[in-house]
């Protein structure tokens, strides 16, 4: 109480009775008592109310947690979501030891029981994110929201029941200051005008509390974040928060809500003017019900784009009559945005599951590429194309096309034909050299020479809306590139497409990887079991052609030694002439075998000379003619000795010699055998033709491999390991020279070789050919 006030209350009691003293100390000590009483009424609640506010915080914390989680998968939002967890229980606690009223306690158990449900919802949102159920978690999500908006505003409520208590407890209090003035004016007059005065005192002090109360609450509604926007009965709007403001771009007051719509350019989803009754203001003033979470847009075209809120209108109801309507909104945009961005991410990955799955269905690399075509050109763009590399050239091939319209295929093919198709030339080109992707648009047709025939039968050019071709990348190589083109200016290919369409081509490129490794892995299991089968005939015809030579030494041996005790020299002699040809035979085949073990491992020694090889071919062809009395020799070599060969001279009568022992062992008794030297500019060819029972045709590609016998060749009538032909071949191609062969079953054989020569000055002419 002001000084003043207690000097002239003392004054004027000054004279009155022991009564008038013991009234007087009554009323200040009522006075003192009402004091108190105000000061708890006014703040006794404050600490309750933050507490509730804070439980409300913590809750709108624990659900944008969530939310950040599920969007972003970080750390950090469990942390926040857990601290918010911490911080909720110490409010309740708080709030608990505060409450004193049953109805406020009903209110802080409604509050907790809203805690535990949205926990447990952001819980499952926590556990499913985790698991990767990003569209469940979602869900959940959905869910969470719908019941945060759903909860009633607790603060609020627990603020109107104090409100409503204060009003009261105030009314009481003046009631009893009342009845002191009247017993005071009972008393003495003095103490009733006295009494009057202190009464009108208090009463202007506690409006200006009430006053300062409402004036707290409105700086609570402008401070929160969510628009608020008061109408009254009538339909004008009184009131307009800061946020709201902001939102809406005006803060006029007094507008009509059937002007709502047009004042502050509302739109629907379609992007339309909202009509007047679907305001949700005038939806609630109507009808008297609360319209919750309507989505409408704003047209702000002071910033050149929209917004979209979430708006909901609650009626207020007063003595059971409707005294106004109280809408919250609040900028929805970005969660708007992060549904549509999680809903095409949902889409996309499904898009990928299903492409892996389909690409991985089957392993044959020309099934794979034309699935891979298909596939890309029905999620994206109008057609598409698989274009690999060739494995021994630059040159690029096209192993698949497909148009979603089959009319138009033929269109696809003739474009990609007039497009170069060599690595490093042309857009598709450079993008297999480079490894980047190149995205166009607007493409026009490939130019076309003007004096072209315009009666021509080729496909018409193709224009395209986009080409986008990407590489088909893997960790060892680029096996080729990926084109999709888009012909339908509405299914063109954009930037926000890109990623996806990188990720599918790193799954066309491993399907294309797998297949292509699958098919070198069967052909690789092929080889090995060639070669299996190859090492045991060759085991099989080894040992046999090994056994047999050893078998005829010791036979024949034992009878010269039975024939030499005999004293019969003579058919001992010859005994011992067979057994040493067999060693001989026995030596060629161990010296072949000795010879492949030398190429395999790279030890095959060349010793490099001149050789003129007409004088060669003549010595090497005179010893194997002496050699073999019953075969007629055909020697055709120029006379002169011109042509000079650098080379191994063992080593090429080694050739020459397979090749004759060859002509002789599948010729019949008898018959010619033609060997003929032919020079040209920088080579010297020499063939060796027989009249034998020839080669297959389908064998001709193999006669040069190792350990290859032909079918019908046994090895009872034809001895032999398999290998002559192969060291031939290695020995020529040792020289830079090639070896051919041309046959025909049942009419002999001709084998060609040719070696580089070295120009010499001609020397004396030769003697006379061999015959």
């Amino acid at each position: 109480m002001d000084s003043s006030i207690r000097k002239m209350l003392w004054g004027a009691f000054a004279a009155l009775t022991v009564l008038v003293i013991l009234g007087l100390a009554l009323t200040l000590t009522v006075l003192q008592i009402g004091r108190r009483q105000e000061y708890r009424i006014v703040h006794g609640s404050a600490p309750l109310i933050d507490a509730v506010n804070s439980m409300g915080l913590d809750i709108t914390t624990m659900v944008s947690a969530a939310r950040g989680y599920i969007a972003q998968q970080q750390s950090q939002f469990a942390q926040q979501y857990d601290d918010a967890v911490r911080d909720f229980a110490k409010s309740d606690k708080q709030a608990t030891e505060l409450t004193e009223e049953p109805r406020d306690l009903l209110v802080v158990g409604d509050l907790r029981r809203h805690y535990f449900e949205v926990r447990q919802l952001a819980d499952k949102q926590f556990r499913l994110a985790h698991d990767g159920k990003i569209a469940e978690a979602s869900d959940a999500m959905l869910e969470l929201a719908r019941v945060r908006r759903s909860a009633p505003d607790y603060v609020g409520i627990l603020t109107e029941n104090h409100r409503r208590s204060e009003s009261e407890d105030l009314e009481r209090l003046g009631m009893l200051r009342q009845e002191l003035a009247l017993l005071m004016i009972v008393i003495s007059l003095v103490i009733v005008g006295i009494g009057g005065y202190a009464i009108a005192y208090v009463q202007r002090s506690l409006m200006q509390s009430i006053a300062r109360q409402v004036k707290r609450t409105e700086t609570m509604i402008a401070g929160m974040a969510d628009g608020v926007m008061l109408v009254d009965k009538e339909g004008r709007t009184v009131f307009i928060n800061p946020a709201g403001q902001k939102l809406l771009g005006r803060s006029d007051v007094g507008i009509p809500i059937f002007q709502h719509a047009d004042i502050y350019s509302l739109r629907n989803e379609e992007g339309k003017p909202i009509d007047q009754r679907e305001v949700p203001a005038a939806q609630a003033l109507s009808t008297g019900r609360a319209i919750n979470d309507v989505t409408m847009f704003i047209d702000r075209k002071d910033r050149g784009n929209q917004i979209a809120i979430s708006m909901t209108a609650t009626p207020l109801h007063d003595d059971g009559q409707i005294s106004g309507v109280i809408v919250t909104f609040r900028d929805v945009t970005e969660r708007r945005r992060l549904e549509e961005e999680m809903q095409l991410q949902a889409e996309r990955a499904q898009i990928l599951a299903d492409a892996g799955a389909f690409f991985a269905s089957n392993i044959d690399p020309v099934w794979v590429t034309q699935a891979i075509a298909e596939r890309i050109a029905e999620v994206l763009g109008d057609w598409s194309a698989v274009i690999l590399k060739s494995n021994d050239s630059s040159e690029l091939r096209v192993a698949a096309i497909h148009h979603r319209d089959m009319t138009s295929l033929g269109l696809a093919w003739s474009y990609i034909y007039r497009q170069p198709l060599v690595v490093g030339e042309g857009i598709i080109g450079q993008v297999v050299s480079t490894g980047y992707p190149s995205l166009m648009s607007n493409v026009g047709s490939v130019t076309q020479s003007s004096h072209s025939d315009e009666t021509s039968y080729h496909a018409p050019s193709m224009k395209l809306a986009s080409l986008l071709i990407l590489p088909l990348r893997t960790r060892r190589e680029i096996l080729g590139v990926l084109v999709i083109a888009a012909n339908d200016p509405q299914r063109v290919m954009t930037d926000d497409k890109l990623p996806l369409a990188e990720v599918l081509a790193e799954r066309a490129a491993l399907a294309i990887e797998n297949a292509k490794l699958y098919t070198e892995q069967v052909e690789a299991r092929r080889k090995v079991e060639d070669l299996s089968r190859l090492k045991d005939e060759f085991l099989s015809i080894a040992s046999h052609e090994l056994r047999t030579p050893v078998t005829s030494i010791k036979g024949y041996t034992q009878l010269a030694k039975t024939l030499i005790r005999e004293n019969d020299l003579t058919t001992s002699e010859e005994y011992l002439d067979i057994a040493l040809d067999q060693i001989d035979r026995m030596s060629r085949l161990i010296l072949e075998l000795l010879d492949v073990s030398r190429i395999e491992t790279g030890r095959l020694e060349i010793r490099r000379e001149p050789i003129q090889w007409s004088t060669f071919v003549r010595d090497v062809v005179h010893r194997h003619h002496t050699a073999v009395s019953d075969r007629r020799f055909h020697l055709n070599v120029p006379d002169s000795d011109g042509k000079v060969v650098i080379g191994d001279r063992d080593r090429l009568e080694q050739v020459l010699g397979n090749l004759l022992e060859n002509a002789v062992k599948y010729s019949p008794d008898g018959s010619e055998i033609s060997v003929s030297v032919e020079e040209r500019a920088e080579s010297v060819v020499t063939s060796v033709c027989d009249r034998g029972i020839g080669i297959p045709t389908d064998e001709l590609a193999q006669v040069f491999e190792r350990f290859h016998r032909g079918r019908h060749v046994s090895s009872t009538n034809y001895g032999g390991l398999g290998l002559g032909l192969y060291i031939t071949k290695q020995i020529v191609e040792r020289h830079a020279g090639s070896i051919w062969v041309d046959s025909k079953e049942g009419s002999g054989t001709t084998f060609f070789f040719s070696l580089p020569v070295v120009p010499v000055p001609a020397t004396a002419p030769a003697t006379s050919a061999a015959s």
